[in-house]
């Protein structure tokens, strides 16, 4: 028998996992702006005041709470790392990307209206996230280690530029021009 407080954190991820689907089935069908908590609450009969407390800023936090569901698609896959590997790395995160464009540009929407704000609480969720594996690619591009404080740095330009170079639709030229670029930059931030 599970006790209240497991049972309670079970029901919790489930909701939780229930919202980041049917936020992300909006975002792309309907678009962000029609994201909304009453919407939410009305297609999943939870009660707004437990959808403010999942998520207190609102669309703002779903969308970060989003963000950490991409994360699966990395763990684990990296472990001998190598060019191909590398390569691969960056294919997978513009692929990524690419599937999920109208929610990087509701990500790019959210940081437009309080860049600080925005920045230090996506820098907190994720902190929060297991980032052993970008700190490996990154560790491998720039041939040492670094702190995770360097590591969040690197993690925040790269996500800025990756999100350019798929909203608007290879910025940077092709992908494989795109992940030249982006070597130069992460050796540069590494130093």
């Amino acid at each position: 028998m599970l006790s209240h407080r497991k049972r309670y954190a079970r029901d919790k991820e489930e909701r939780i996992a229930q919202i980041v689907k049917i936020s992300q089935e909006v975002i792309d069908n309907d678009g962000y702006d029609n994201l909304s908590m009453n919407l939410l609450h009305k297609r999943t009969n939870i009660p707004i005041g437990t959808l403010y407390k999942d998520f207190p800023d609102g669309k703002e936090d779903i969308l970060l709470e989003i963000m950490k569901s991409f994360k699966d698609q990395f763990e684990g896959k990296y472990q001998k790392l190598d060019e191909e590997s590398i390569k691969n790395f960056f294919f997978t995160s513009l692929d990524i990307g690419r599937n999920r464009r109208k929610f990087l540009i509701a990500l790019q929407l959210e940081t437009l209206k309080n860049p600080d704000s925005f920045i230090m609480k996506a820098r907190k969720y994720v902190s929060d996230l297991n980032i052993d594996t970008f700190k490996q690619v990154v560790e491998y591009i720039i041939g040492h280690s670094i702190t995770d404080e360097k590591l969040l740095d690197i993690i925040a330009v790269w996500k800025a530029i990756v999100r350019q170079h798929i909203i608007f639709r290879n910025l940077h030229g092709s992908d494989e021009k795109f992940m030249t670029m982006m070597i130069k930059i992460i050796r540069g931030l590494g130093t």
